[in-house]
């Protein structure tokens, strides 16, 4: 098994909208909304320049993204992490979690959005170290956000 992770480009554009939509899709059905489900290329062209997104590698194929918000106070928001569900239970999101603090190593703290209902999302990030901070209705969708604060060793 080879996990990667690249940075993406506005040439990945296509792939990751794919991606995306592949990981989305049942939140989409059983939601109603999603917001990472079918992006347009200019709003995920906008994604890629303006924020950080990552692909993930796996074997040599795109397999999912990581999409990162740096709130330039230390802290960052992860926007979206996202893998095509015939590669989950493969490790992958666990990586990319270990992946993206690794490359952010003054952050003090990292939030994130889910579902209140996703209990297997909850346990994964749970399993990271984050923890439940808040629950609130985003439109028709109970939210939930998770934190995790990182010790500063200095």
């Amino acid at each position: 098994m080879k996990i990667e992770f690249t940075k993406a480009t506005i040439d990945d554009v296509d792939k990751l909208i794919d991606v995306q939509n592949q990981s989305f899709y049942a939140d989409f059905i059983k939601y109603g909304e999603c917001p990472g489900y079918n992006h347009s290329k200019e709003s995920m062209a906008n994604i890629v320049l303006n924020k950080i997104i990552y692909k993930i590698i796996y074997n040599n194929q795109i397999v999912g993204d990581i999409i990162i918000r740096d709130n330039n106070d230390g802290t960052y928001f992860l926007g979206g992490i996202c893998v095509i569900p015939n590669y989950e239970d493969k490790g992958i999101g666990q990586e990319a979690i270990k992946f993206i603090e690794s490359q952010f190593p003054n952050a003090t703290d990292w939030t994130l959005e889910t579902p209140a209902d996703k209990k297997r999302n909850h346990y994964f990030y749970k399993k990271m170290g984050y923890t439940i901070v808040k629950e609130y209705m985003d439109v028709s969708v109970k939210i939930v956000l998770f934190k995790k604060e990182i010790n500063s060793t200095i």
